[in-house]
């Protein structure tokens, strides 16, 4: 947050002191005036790794020069995280110069391609209306959604809205027998986080994995810059020239995470060894306040334990990680208006019931892991046929939680 405050400080003392504004009037644009297609690269958050689109038009007679940005939102707006949380949170529409663009993006060091549209006058005139009628204060909130309502996909809507003719040829970059998803198009620009790719493909519902046509590939800023390379409108023309970069990419490369998917088999190895430990040393009967040796002794008044049962807290954690991960999928699927967090079937391993068996710690029944014990097997067999792809970090955590429920169904079994 402090580095997007002082890159803003340095942004404004440039736009002010290079003079021109970042608005324009709503007069008609000369014959020289041309629109562009800018595609910024990633950057180094999360949600810059997919890139940005935004659209640049440019009139030296009428000294303009801006770019209008649909990828903007307010950090300061009241309940900023349960806005964004429930699918609630406005972006809108951003108008300032192509100076203060070009700058910001220098200063973060990442790259910026421009491809200018090839329209004729009343094509460009019209997209201008539009976008300027956007701009306005009652017009320029909308509704974000990532994956069908985002800064690419609200400028491909404006062009071809603004074109005399329908786009004739349309190239996708992935082979549409891959019957690429949304979920696809995540993994190829999601290389170097893979937790974030975990926590994402936990969240994601099974509607992440219905193929795509080929439009709507441009969800993806990249993927929108190589199909407008080569798209050719219905009346022959070509909807662009080729790109040419501005900015080059000059970030330090990230480096690659240690991968969850084998954190978690480690895990899930240590936990299964420390549960055959346990069993193998089980139902022994301990008094307590009595030295070993006395212990279950006919007589003896003393309360019994299993050996088993230092392993409690191992179980808290476990079921009860697992339980919030429920909550909040459940809220996703119900409770929020995201398009993408329906019908999430992670739900069959970080499962609600988990909440029961967390609640009943020291008294196991069958009845307690049974019905999840059978959903996880369910899940784990059923891997090549499920709608929803799974993360593969996700196999051994539920393994874990599979492990720990069998052995209380053991406990259980033996009684207490």
């Amino acid at each position: 947050m402090k580095k997007k405050l002082i890159s803003f400080l340095f942004i404004l003392s440039f736009g002010l002191a290079n003079g021109q504004q970042p608005t324009a009037n709503g007069q008609q644009l000369s014959p020289s005036a041309f629109a562009s297609l800018m595609t910024c690269g990633a950057g180094d958050e999360f949600y810059e790794n997919y890139g940005h689109s935004a659209l640049r038009i440019c009139d030296s007679v009428n000294d303009l020069d801006v770019v209008f940005n649909y990828g903007t939102f307010d950090f300061d707006v009241d309940h900023f995280y349960l806005r964004f949380a429930h699918g609630s949170l406005d972006y809108h529409l951003a108008v300032y110069s192509f100076n203060n663009f070009m700058f910001e993006y220098s200063y973060y060091n990442r790259a910026v391609w421009e491809q200018r549209l090839l329209l004729n006058d009343e094509e460009l005139n019209r997209l201008y209306s539009m976008l300027m009628e956007n701009a306005k204060p009652e017009n320029k909130y909308y509704k974000y959604d990532f994956f069908r309502d985002n800064c690419a996909t609200r400028i491909d809507d404006a062009i071809m809205a603004a074109l005399d003719t329908l786009c004739g040829t349309q190239r996708s970059t992935m082979p549409q027998e891959c019957r690429t998803s949304y979920r696809d198009l995540l993994y190829k620009y999601n290389t170097a986080m893979p937790w974030w790719k975990l926590g994402t493909d936990i969240l994601l519902g099974a509607r992440c994995d219905r193929p795509m046509d080929t439009k709507q590939f441009r969800y993806i800023p990249f993927e929108m810059m190589n199909q407008y390379d080569t798209l050719v409108l219905a009346d022959g023309r070509r909807l662009t020239e080729c790109e040419r970069q501005l900015l080059t990419d000059k970030r330090t490369p990230m480096r690659k995470g240690v991968s969850p998917t084998l954190v978690f088999w480690l895990l899930f190895a240590v936990i299964a060894g420390l549960t055959l430990y346990g069993h193998g040393s089980a139902a022994r009967p301990v008094r307590r306040g009595c030295p070993t040796s006395f212990a279950g002794r006919k007589g003896l008044p003393c309360r019994t334990r299993h050996a088993a049962q230092p392993w409690l807290w191992l179980d808290a954690i476990i079921f009860g990680s697992a339980a919030l991960i429920s909550l909040l999928l459940l809220y996703l699927w119900f409770g929020s208006n995201h398009w993408c967090t329906k019908w999430n079937l992670n739900l069959l391993w970080a499962n609600p019931l988990l909440w029961w068996p967390l609640l009943r710690l020291r008294k196991p029944k069958r009845a307690d892991s049974l019905p999840i014990i059978a959903m996880i097997l369910l899940m784990i067999v059923g891997l090549p046929f499920w709608p929803q792809h799974f993360n593969s970090a996700v196999i051994p955590i539920a393994l874990i939680i599979l492990v720990r429920l069998s052995a209380r169904l053991v406990e259980s079994g033996k009684g207490s």
